[in-house]
């Protein structure tokens, strides 16, 4: 047996237990005293309460778990409180009516108009027990989603501020700016007006990276417009053993800062990129999702921690349900990001 599975268990007998006492004691204190106490019909009157503790208590638990999921109080509070309060009143009606029918012609041996009348009467007391069960059930659930919205939004920051202080750090660090100095160097005698580009999408590379280091996400467009500025650089660095192709139905919607730049630029950190070995780099841009694609000739070292396209994943978990999708062949490397749509 499953932890799980004993877990659920264990708590089942207890209830049965617990229930039938508080039900015998509050309900029907004459049930304690001789010489109804330890009779045939104090025993089936205690396994009917517990049974029925046992199946309102669990019932509810698995009805506050079913609409947390599917019915959250954040997204529809007034179509949750309908829907529980409506699912309960079913379920304690059919849980009532299965117990009363069960014990009351098995072992009472009643009729079935008998079994109406009883049924019709515990129905009120069993919809308000159940009922209480099921505020505590909601009040333990909802202190539980805060608490864990809670940590998800320090988890959220802490990966904002690690993916930020990553990304800074590759642009400042000093084989960054050795490259682009060097590469900025040559341009200032060959080409002049190559060099005053180079300066400027150097300089909104940096604006960019500070400009969105307090947001959780941003428009594709700003983001894509980044990403050319950075290509931009690499292009310059790298030449024609560096290419990109861009496709791109320009879709309204969101990404995390620094995603797309954190994947081309993994791109170019794992794999050679040669004359011999030139790096491919492809960006599909549809309705759903930005996908990039880059050949594989990894690096033996790699000047790397290894930890954007981590935090890049940890973040989407934190904002979406769908995945970041990573697809890994002898021959490509895939990742699939998810285009986040935000109602204004």
């Amino acid at each position: 047996m499953s932890k799980y599975a004993r877990y659920h268990l264990i708590g089942t007998v207890l209830i049965f237990f617990l229930g039938g006492i508080v039900n015998m004691t509050v309900f029907c204190p004459n049930c304690l005293k001789e010489p109804f106490f330890l009779s045939r019909n104090f025993n089936i009157s205690f396994c009917y309460s517990g049974a029925a503790w046992a199946a309102y208590w669990k019932g509810s638990e698995f009805l506050v778990e079913l609409w947390d999921k599917h019915i959250p109080w954040i997204v529809a509070p007034l179509k949750r409180f309908f829907v529980s309060l409506v699912s309960i009143t079913i379920y304690v009606f059919l849980v009532v009516w299965a117990l009363d029918i069960y014990f009351d012609l098995v072992f009472f041996e009643k009729s079935f108009s008998e079994v109406f009348e009883d049924s019709n009467s515990s129905f009120t007391t069993s919809l308000m027990i159940t009922l209480g069960i099921n505020v505590f059930m909601h009040g333990r659930g909802f202190l539980i989603s805060w608490r864990q919205a809670s940590i998800d939004v320090e988890k959220l920051k802490t990966e904002q501020v690690s993916t930020q202080y990553e990304s800074l750090k590759n642009q400042v660090n000093p084989h960054f700016l050795f490259n682009s100095f060097n590469a900025l160097s040559s341009l200032v005698y060959e080409d002049q007006d190559k060099a005053v580009e180079f300066i400027r999408k150097l300089s909104n590379v940096y604006r960019y990276v500070l400009e969105c280091k307090d947001e959780e996400v941003v428009e594709l467009s700003k983001e894509m417009d980044f990403a050319k500025n950075f290509i931009f650089l690499q292009k310059i660095r790298f030449g024609d053993n560096l290419s990109f192709d861009i496709n791109t139905s320009n879709p309204s919607a969101y990404v995390p800062p620094l995603a797309i730049q954190i994947l081309i630029e993994n791109a170019v950190k794992h794999n050679v990129v040669s004359e011999q070995y030139p790096l491919n780099v492809k960006l599909d841009i549809d309705d759903e999702y930005c996908t990039i694609t880059n050949n594989l000739k990894e690096k033996k070292t790699k000047d790397s921690t290894g930890i954007g396209l981590d935090n890049l994943i940890s973040r989407y978990r934190y904002l979406t349900d769908k995945e970041v999708k990573v697809e890994k062949t002898e021959n490509t490397f895939v990742v699939k990001l998810p285009l986040l749509k935000i109602e204004k």
